[in-house]
């Protein structure tokens, strides 16, 4: 598990008086890209959220998202159990950048949907979905409005860059794992997936079930940027032997999925940036 840099993050913040770019540029390091890159939102930015919607984000991680949230919905509940996390969230978003939309709140999703009297058209955990997922997505349930949707992103154990090396995240689903705790032993609802690559941190396509990619779209696929120095396999060639396969789904780096009690119709296809 990663190292917290929250308080490190908030006196470099306010040093370069919230230019992230120049603070990125100076810094060249991965944990520092994770939490400030403006690219972390292309997960997200794409996606028909209403605008008069209500959104728990559930982990604060810096703030990476919150931004994007706060520009597409009504109003961003941000829990956290770290009360560094939070400040930094705050620091970046309503102090630096004045937005009046964004509240903060300290605590677990469980404990968090016990007491709170709200519900919400959006529960978003990126990366958050810890120990217990199932009791998580429960209560999560329990909180969200009839016609409102639970987005998950999380990496893929079985994902291609894994095989080549790169150390497995302690929170990770494969598709059928992350199938079923969505559902519950109810089996309830509908999960729709999308496929961030290279993966959900910094995605430069997303992929859904409606286009995926075949033999050829990913032979020069970017690496993502915590790719050990030296890869076992040759990746581009890995993914074309499962995109010719029909299994891309199955090895893909990460996923976006998303849980709707009857689910919906979309038809988006693949997202460049």
């Amino acid at each position: 598990e990663s190292r917290d840099i929250s308080q490190e993050l908030m006196e470099a913040f306010k040093t370069y008086g919230g230019d992230r770019h120049q603070l990125l540029k100076d810094h060249i390091r991965v944990d520092y890209l994770y939490a400030l890159s403006g690219q972390r939102e292309s997960l997200v930015d794409w996606y028909p959220f209403r605008p008069e919607g209500t959104l728990l984000q559930v982990g604060s991680d810096y703030g990476a998202l919150t931004g994007v949230y706060a520009r597409k919905v009504s109003r961003v509940d941000v829990l956290d159990e770290s009360e560094e996390n939070l400040a930094m969230n705050r620091l970046r978003h309503v102090e630096t950048d004045g937005r009046d939309n964004v509240a903060y709140h300290k605590g677990g999703i469980c404990l968090y949907a016990a007491r709170c009297e709200e519900t919400y058209d959006y529960i978003v955990f990126v990366g958050s979905l810890g120990d217990n997922p199932e009791k998580q997505l429960q209560a999560a349930k329990r909180i969200l409005k009839p016609e409102g949707e639970i987005l998950v992103a999380a990496c893929n154990p079985l994902g291609i860059k894994y095989w080549a090396g790169v150390p497995k995240d302690q929170n990770s689903f494969s598709k059928n794992t992350l199938t079923h705790i969505l559902k519950g032993d109810e089996e309830s609802g509908e999960v729709k997936f999308y496929y961030p690559m290279p993966d959900y941190r910094l995605p430069v396509t997303i992929f859904s079930d409606d286009y995926l990619p075949v033999k050829g779209d990913l032979t020069d696929t970017v690496a993502a940027y915590d790719y050990p120095r030296y890869i076992g396999l040759d990746v581009g060639a890995k993914f074309d032997e499962v995109c010719e396969d029909g299994q891309f789904d199955r090895y893909a780096n990460s996923y976006l999925a998303v849980w709707k009690d009857g689910g919906q119709d979309r038809d988006e296809k693949a997202v460049e940036y």
